[in-house]
């Protein structure tokens, strides 16, 4: 009877340091992935923004959707994020506690690698269900935002955002805009080429004031004090006339010729599609959540390292399992893309052989073989 008391209190003592760890493990990995996923979104969003900046400065771009495109990229690039930050989170959370002796404590106190696994699967089911809302879901709604702003901006030609003293590109150069900085926030000496198909236009006016026509809303650049020339570059018939004031108007876009990227179009829609890159599309936003899991299994045998020692041998043989596993993604979607792999394999095969990979190296890292080896090593020969 006692004997059975003491088993049962130390059945509990156990399940009660289970607990404890298994918490730990969690909220450490949870920690770390969180200040990963903030330093690199804060990092890719930084040299976003400054591009956009850029834009805006150049009068390509209004300033006023700046703050919107960068909401939108935040949530493209999250997604995308998850699968890697996922992945070397859990590198780094393991990797100390074996330098730190404290994995081979948990070792000797009954606390095997299955547990660790269930605590890093733990953490990978939520982290894997995150990524499938943000590829599946988010991430289309977000591109879809992201192309609907550049369309209404691409024709978008205001003279507030002309850079004095240099050429203007719009519209991919079919609009070319020189100017000089003018008195009251206008411009002067300005110079105007259009080109319209094969035809070219262009304008020199004295100065140049934007316009907003109030029972229409069309906006307008009028030009004074010039002379417009109209013809074919290369011949000599073409025609000369002076004004005091000349508007042009802003064309107005037609929504109707806006259309969505496939990386753009819901994932439902993709998934009702027989066509093979919208198949090839819904397959790598599936591929993000079945990374993570991967990841899982893959980071628990790679953190594994001696006490005491650097972690920076497994760390380099980490990045290159991944860089690996990502080339494999990209290579396996362009295959599909062209027809070059069966339908029904798809980008499926990827996350098979990376299981596969990761099963190896638990192998190579198991008891079991290094027992075998020994044995092998002291049999007798001969």
């Amino acid at each position: 009877m006692l004997r059975k008391g003491l088993s049962l209190t130390k059945a509990g003592k156990n399940r009660t340091c289970v607990s404890i760890i298994d918490r730990l493990l969690f909220r450490e990995v949870l920690k770390t992935l969180a200040l990963v996923l903030i330093i690199l979104l804060l990092i890719l969003l930084a040299s976003h923004m400054v591009k956009l900046l850029g834009k805006a400065a150049e009068g390509g771009l209004s300033p006023d959707v700046v703050m919107a495109l960068v909401g939108l990229q935040a949530i493209k690039v999250l997604g995308v994020l998850m699968p890697p930050a996922f992945f070397f989170s859990v590198l780094w959370v393991l990797s100390a506690m074996y330098r730190d002796s404290e994995m081979v404590a948990l070792h000797a106190s009954g606390i095997g690698i299955a547990r660790i696994y269930r605590v890093v699967i733990m953490v990978a089911l939520p982290a894997a269900f995150l990524a499938a809302l943000l590829l599946l879901v988010l991430t289309p709604w977000a591109n879809s935002g992201i192309e609907r702003i550049k369309f209404e901006q691409r024709d978008a030609a205001d003279i507030s955002g002309v850079r004095t003293g240099r050429f203007n590109e719009y519209r991919e150069g079919n609009l070319v805009i020189f100017a000089q900085q003018g008195e009251s926030g206008g411009l002067s000496e300005v110079f105007v080429q259009r080109r319209h198909q094969e035809q070219l236009d262009v304008v020199l006016a004295k100065e140049a004031v934007q316009s907003v026509d109030a029972a229409t809303g069309e906006r307008f650049v009028v030009l004074r004090n010039g002379a417009r020339y109209e013809g074919l570059p290369g011949r000599a018939d073409y025609s000369i006339s002076r004004f005091e004031e000349y508007a042009l108007r802003m064309p107005k876009l037609d929504l109707a010729d806006f259309s969505l990227h496939t990386k753009s179009q819901p994932s439902a829609l993709l998934w009702a599609s027989d066509d093979l890159r919208a198949r090839a599309e819904l397959q790598s936003r599936i591929a993000a959540p079945l990374a993570v899991m991967v990841f899982a299994i893959l980071a628990v045998p790679l953190a594994r390292a001696q006490p005491r020692k650097d972690i920076y041998g497994r760390i380099v043989l980490a990045m290159l399992v991944y860089f690996v596993f990502m080339n494999l993604q990209r290579v396996a979607e362009q295959w599909m893309e062209v027809g070059a792999t069966p339908a029904w394999l798809g980008m499926w095969w990827v996350a098979a052989v990376m299981l596969g990979v990761a099963g190896v190296i638990v192998l190579l890292d198991s008891h079991w073989l290094a027992a075998r080896l020994r044995a092998y090593r002291s049999r007798p020969t001969g």
